[in-house]
């Protein structure tokens, strides 16, 4: 593989399909994680692609990533490109990309308008589609309302599996918080979970950075996540737990 796609930008450690809530997402769950292990077999038949779209923090990034972790825990070299990162950087990073048997582009909405990025991913598509791997991207719109000026990348973008993902009602928040607190090491129980939910910013990336903080602090004090602890930290601060967990 060309020293360019050695950049392959770092993969979460949280990010898998195991701690994904799917809600209304299960279809999307399964179709990635059926697609990736067909490309990892030798005669592999996976879909040419599959496209995520939807509002910031649904998880979009999360399935890429999770998607390439399960690539790499069947053996096969991923390669994950967010393209909100790296557009400072030349498209020339897209050149050879065929060669991973998985490509997952994140934030495709980035290119839009920058004629060298849409050029070069065009030409990334039609080469995985020539070699038969597995390409799977995501943005915030479907491909046809991503603001593409170059119409052949848009058309390409939805010639595979187009899904628009769904957001979590609030029982399902509440699962995905108490999943999250499980892989963190701890059991948070549900009167907890529900004053969290009820007290903070309601969408998901902040409920889990939040989450993560409080347990720092929880470890920090070597106290258990309960409700009188998330009080005594809103008195201290008299502005809520966000600001004691900085």
């Amino acid at each position: 593989m060309s020293a360019q796609l050695s950049l392959n930008l770092r993969i979460k450690d949280g990010s898998s399909f195991s701690n994904f809530l799917a809600g209304a997402n299960g279809e999307v769950l399964e179709r990635l994680r059926s697609a990736v292990v067909a490309a990892a077999q030798p005669q592999k038949n996976s879909p040419p692609m599959i496209f995520l779209w939807g509002a910031q923090g649904l998880g979009k990034s999360h399935l890429l990533q999770a998607a390439c972790r399960l690539a790499q825990e069947l053996g096969i070299a991923p390669l994950y490109l967010p393209l909100r990162d790296v557009m400072k950087l030349s498209p020339v990073l897209l050149e050879s990309g065929e060669q991973a048997a998985l490509v997952c582009l994140d934030d495709v909405e980035q290119i839009a308008g920058h004629a060298e990025w849409e050029r070069a991913l065009f030409s990334l598509v039609e080469r995985q589609r020539t070699v038969g791997g597995l390409l799977i991207a995501a943005g915030a719109m479907p491909p046809t309302r991503l603001g593409l000026r170059l119409a052949d990348l848009a058309s390409r973008l939805t010639v595979g599996t187009v899904y628009a993902l769904q957001p979590l009602n609030d029982a399902e928040k509440l699962a995905a918080i108490r999943l999250r607190a499980h892989n963190r090491g701890f059991e948070m129980a549900e009167d907890v979970a529900r004053y969290i939910l009820s007290r903070y910013p309601r969408d998901m990336p902040s409920l889990f950075d939040l989450l993560d903080r409080i347990d720092r602090v929880s470890l920090a004090h070597q106290r258990r996540v309960t409700i009188p602890f998330l009080r005594e930290l809103e008195e201290m601060s008299n502005v809520g737990v966000d600001s004691n967990l900085q």
